[in-house]
């Protein structure tokens, strides 16, 4: 080798691989033509290595993915966008029966496909063709597929178009018949399971592992509202469906059941209280399991709940029986047995408290005679001791008692029944009412009324179980009110003897039997008839019809006819005792039909005395008769004495008083004789005072008060009347105080209204201590058209026993003449005439609680009206 011209050869990925070369056995220059040339055919041995390495990887690949495809346990089916099969693995071939080399060419439409799904397909592949896009690509599909013998089978098919020259559709198919055929099995099982379940009484419930319920059976979903049913165990009391046994405390999550068991607890006879849909309140037993499987994974909880509701309410009913036959055994009045069956029953119900009302059938009245509260539940404005009395129709228990039915209120907030204690049972919690008639036979003797702080659903049940407690709380009643009244009777009969024992009267009862009388009941003692005792075994009534006395005989027998002819009858005779005494007797006869028998009661009195005494009587009446004459004239004597004294005083008064005035109007008059002259004016003034007053009381019982009305202001009298009394009242340092109104009209005798001003202001000035005050007050009612003139002081007071004979002619209250002040007590009698005559009023009544008397005086402000 003489001359070398080399370029190196690559691979691919740039690894040299050796090199192209020209040798030559001379020296040599190499043109770059020659060198170019070189290095082409080393590029050209360079292209065919690489593709004669990508023909064998290519080739390797292919061979190794058929050898994958054809060891594939899942048929491999790949086709152009037409459909037509591509790749045909062994599984397919073995799957559908046909080989490769026959399904390879072939649409796979009509290869594997039913006829009926075959346009479906073809639509498909269209929308693939125009598009580029398969909706399918990617997802796992559950089809029909047949195989060569025309078997249809259900296959699994995931799909993946891929863009290569053109669409290529790749599919993974398996045949899923056999966990076609488990998960019918499977769903069998859960049918079957779940119809077992569904057809027990008993409620079924559990969860998995995540604490999701999976399994309700229908008497559990029975409980709950539709869309109500909880998803969890951490929400099984969310609907509040789930209580304590008392039926009052809804349950905590960590309480129910199945939580107990899926935390793990095995639980055993948990007594639970459920509120069903239908609002009825059931009880249950509970049973609980946590599910674990044998190597330990715990897959969920499972409980059941045994509806023992009627087995409850027969022990709850059992006891509630023994209970109320306790009460009433222990009872010893017809109250404390209703008492006692109200708490009996309340306290087996577990209700809040409960009333018994007594009816009357007489009165129309409803009243509640018992009560009981659950202990620590105090409801004294429900309950309290006061009685209630409510007429028949009102309230729950009127409601009852009138409609003779079972009533059942759940919320008495709502219910216009409630309307008598509604604010009272709200304030105290209380939601739900019961009542029921307690009879006895047709007639109902109470009514059982029992109130709960919980809402609870009409329960039939319960009614017809209490329905019979109040038949036997009705038997009780009734033969405790025979017994009752037997011994009242009783009683009332030994009473009545001593009563009759005690009396002079003779009592007797006849029955009448074919004619003759036959002795029901005859007072014990005799003596007061007949001074004797009769021997026993006596006919009462022949023995007094043999001893009446033959003038009275007639009239005996006119009683017999009568009270025979079943009338009342009476009659008084002499009648001769056993003593030898006669008396006057007073028989009274009254018949009384009963039980088809004629029964006669009577009494017999001795009236001897009253005879006697009627006769002094009249003698007496005639004797007072005299007197009373005697007395009128004597009165009238007096009272024209009483005239002719004041009338023939008038005039020397008259005088004494003109002279004495003239001796004071003398200015030489002085010392001792002017004062002399006063004393003379003062007292003769008195005097006329005094002999005025009787002849107007003379006048006054005469009838002969003359009155002389005209309309007229008071104002211009109170004034003066006031003025007049002011030197006294100055005296006593006596302040007189005057609130009248500008206005103050009457129609009145000016005349005699002033005598009756000055009377009461100079009384009240008279009778208030040094110091005190007088007030005058004057209004005028135009309503009432009248005037009103009230004088009050701050004096001694009347006493109150004394204030009804305040205007009684010469009357005088005791501590005026305890205290000397003089007084002749006409003034306040004819002051009252005098209002009486003007049609007005006049009153006294106490000033106040310190003293002193307030005078009201009323007249007409306008004439009364002509007749």
């Amino acid at each position: 080798m003489a001359a070398y011209a080399g370029y190196p050869l690559h691979a691919p990925d740039g690894t040299v691989l050796g090199s192209f070369c020209v040798i030559d056995t001379v020296p040599r220059d190499w043109t770059p033509q020659e060198l170019s040339i070189v290095q082409t055919l080393a590029t050209a041995a360079e292209t065919e290595i690489a593709l004669r390495t990508a023909n064998r990887d290519l080739r390797l690949a292919t061979e190794r993915m058929s050898r994958v495809l054809d060891t594939a346990h899942d048929a491999f089916v790949s086709t152009d966008a037409d459909g037509v099969i591509l790749a045909w693995n062994t599984a397919a071939a073995t799957l559908f029966g046909h080989p490769a080399a026959e399904a390879i060419g072939r649409p796979v439409g009509e290869l594997i496909l039913p006829a009926r799904f075959r346009a479906a397909h073809e639509a498909g592949l269209r929308r693939v063709r125009d598009t580029g896009v398969s909706i399918l690509s990617g997802q796992r599909l559950e089809l029909a597929a047949v195989d060569r013998s025309g078997r249809e089978f259900p296959i699994e098919m995931t799909l993946q178009v891929v863009a290569e020259d053109t669409l290529v559709c790749h599919a993974f198919l398996h045949d899923i018949t056999d966990r076609k055929a488990a998960g019918q099995r499977a769903d069998d099982d859960r049918t079957f399971l779940h119809t077992l379940l569904d057809s027990l009484d008993t409620g079924v419930a559990a969860c998995d592992a995540e604490g999701r319920l999976v399994l309700r059976n229908s008497a559990l979903r029975a409980l709950y509202e539709p869309g109500e049913e909880p998803a969890e165990v951490a929400s099984l009391t969310a609907a509040g469906r789930l209580y304590d046994p008392d039926g009052r405390r809804p349950l905590e999550p960590d309480e129910v059941p199945l939580a107990r068991a899926y935390a793990g607890e095995h639980v055993d006879g948990q007594d639970v209280t459920v509120r069903a849909a239908d609002g009825r309140r059931r009880r249950f037993v509970a049973n609980a399991r946590p599910i674990t499987t044998a190597d330990g994974r715990h897959l969920g909880a499972v409980a059941a709940l045994h509806d023992v509701t009627d087995q409850h309410r027969a022990a709850t009913l059992q006891q509630t029986q023994h209970a109320v036959a306790r009460a009433l055994a222990d009872a010893t009045t017809a109250e404390q047995a209703a008492t006692g069956t109200v708490a009996a029953i309340a306290t087996a119900l577990g209700w809040t408290c409960g009333e018994f009302w007594r009816t009357d059938d007489a009165t129309g009245l409803i009243s509640r005679v018992g009560h009981w509260t659950e202990p620590g539940h105090p409801l004294p404005a429900v309950t309290n001791d006061k009685p209630f009395v409510l007429p028949r129709g009102t309230g729950l228990a009127g409601i009852v008692w009138e409609t003779g039915a079972e009533l059942w209120v759940p919320e008495l907030a709502d219910d216009p029944r409630t309307a008598v204690r509604r604010d009272e049972a709200r304030a105290a919690g209380l939601r739900t009412a019961m009542g029921l008639p307690v009879r006895s036979d047709d007639r109902i003797l109470g009514v059982l009324l029992f109130l709960s702080t919980t809402v609870e659903k009409p329960d039939a049940d319960l009614l017809t179980m209490l329905d019979g407690v109040c038949a036997h709380l009705g038997r009780h009643l009734e033969r405790r009110r025979a017994e009752e009244l037997t011994q009242v009777l009783a009683a009332t009969q030994r009473a009545f003897d001593r009563v009759v024992a005690q009396v002079n009267d003779y009592v007797w009862t006849y029955a009448i039997d074919d004619g003759r009388p036959v002795v029901v009941y005859a007072s014990p003692d005799s003596h007061g008839i007949l001074g004797a005792q009769l021997p026993a075994g006596t006919d009462i009534a022949k023995t007094m019809a043999e001893n009446v006395h033959p003038d009275d005989m007639p009239a005996l027998a006119r009683l017999r006819d009568k009270v025979f002819g079943g009338e009342p009858a009476d009659a008084e005779v002499r009648l001769l005792g056993l003593d030898g005494v006669t008396r006057w007797v007073w028989i009274r006869s009254v018949p009384r039909p009963e039980g088809g028998r004629l029964y006669i009661d009577g009494i017999a009195t001795d009236v001897t005395a009253r005879r006697e005494l009627t006769d002094r009587r009249e003698q007496v009446l005639h004797d007072q008769q005299q007197q009373n004459r005697r007395l009128r004239e004597l009165d009238r004597l007096k009272d024209e004495l009483v005239a002719l004294v004041s009338h023939e005083l008038r005039n020397p008064l008259a005088t004494i008083r003109g002279y004495t005035e003239m001796l004071l109007d003398d200015a030489g008059l002085t010392g001792d004789h002017r004062h002399l002259a006063s004393v003379i004016d003062k007292h003769s003034a008195h005097m006329q005072g005094l002999v005025d007053d009787l002849l107007d009381t003379a006048r006054i019982d005469a009838g002969q008060l003359k009155l002389e009305p005209r309309p007229l202001s008071l104002i211009r009298l109170v004034v003066d009347s006031v003025d007049a009394r002011r030197p006294d009242a100055t005296a006593k340092d006596i302040s007189i105080e005057v609130d009248v109104a500008r206005h103050l009209p009457a129609h009145a005798d000016p005349v005699r209204l002033r005598q009756v001003l000055d009377n009461l202001i100079s009384n009240a000035v008279k009778y208030t201590p040094q110091g005190g005050t007088v007030t005058l007050t004057g209004r005028h009612d135009d309503a009432t058209a009248t005037t009103t003139l009230r004088v009050t002081d701050t004096g001694i007071g009347i006493p109150a026993e004394q204030r009804p004979h305040l205007f009684d002619r010469f009357f005088r209250a005791s501590n005026a003449v305890s205290q000397g002040i003089k007084g002749t007590g006409l003034g306040l009698a004819i002051s009252k005439a005098i209002i009486d005559a003007h049609h007005g009023g006049l009153t006294a009544e106490p000033a106040g609680p310190d003293g002193g008397t307030t005078f009201t005086v009323t007249v007409p402000s306008c004439p009364p009206p002509e007749r």
